[in-house]
């Protein structure tokens, strides 16, 4: 939108231009389908419009988007069957960004993202990054990452409004192999690596998920 830069902070900004410049690098813009899964008010749907991707559609609770963009709304990401309400679509990028931090069971979260990643699609996910220093630091004095487990309930929206589940990298990583998923990319967000930067942003591609007997 026209205003990103006067409404949205810095880190929000660098993740709505890191993960459209991601997209957009990937393929002809205007064969990509394309779906935000907790769309939120649709920034990053009418940045990718502006672009020339022309099959786009945002999962959220009580979203609102231009005409162009399919809508999916009333969709609790925190309840197992979510996906089915796509009606079985699949995507060639499916997004979500600063949704797994807020979610008490983010592994079915992820397992309905696989549901609807195309075969050869990619999924895109960013998350606060807990490895930082400042993470770091804050865990060791106060015995919390900085910025999880504040106020936790949110009237107006099934989400947890604050930061409950703890996105450590090796464990999301497990989640996502049990879903079906293998990372192909991880980059860092508003900070140059793994110590310094505010959010991890990851790519990973469908797999056989992980099989118990």
């Amino acid at each position: 939108m026209n205003n990103d830069v006067e409404v949205l902070d810095a880190n929000t900004r660098a993740i709505l231009e890191s993960v459209s410049r991601w997209v957009l690098c990937r393929g002809d813009p205007a064969g990509l389908a394309v779906v935000d899964v907790g769309c939120g008010d649709g920034r990053l749907l009418e940045r990718l419009r502006k672009n020339g991707v022309q099959h786009l559609a945002g999962v959220g609770w009580a979203a609102t988007m231009p005409a162009e963009v399919a809508v999916f709304n009333g969709v609790d990401l925190s309840q197992a069957g979510w996906s089915s309400q796509l009606g079985g679509r699949q995507f060639d990028w499916v997004v979500s960004t600063e949704v797994m931090e807020h979610l008490v069971n983010p592994f079915q979260y992820l397992v309905e993202l696989r549901n609807i990643v195309a075969p050869e699609g990619r999924l895109l996910l960013t998350f606060p990054n807990v490895h930082n220093w400042r993470s770091i630091f804050g865990y060791a004095v106060a015995g919390r990452f900085s910025g999880f487990f504040g106020p936790n309930f949110n009237d107006n929206h099934p989400l947890h409004d604050q930061h409950i589940f703890i996105p450590n990298m090796h464990l999301v990583q497990y989640f996502l192999k049990l879903a079906g998923f293998v990372i192909t990319e991880i980059s860092w967000v508003n900070g140059r690596h793994r110590l310094t930067a505010q959010t991890t942003m990851l790519v990973a591609k469908p797999c056989e998920p992980i099989r118990f007997s």
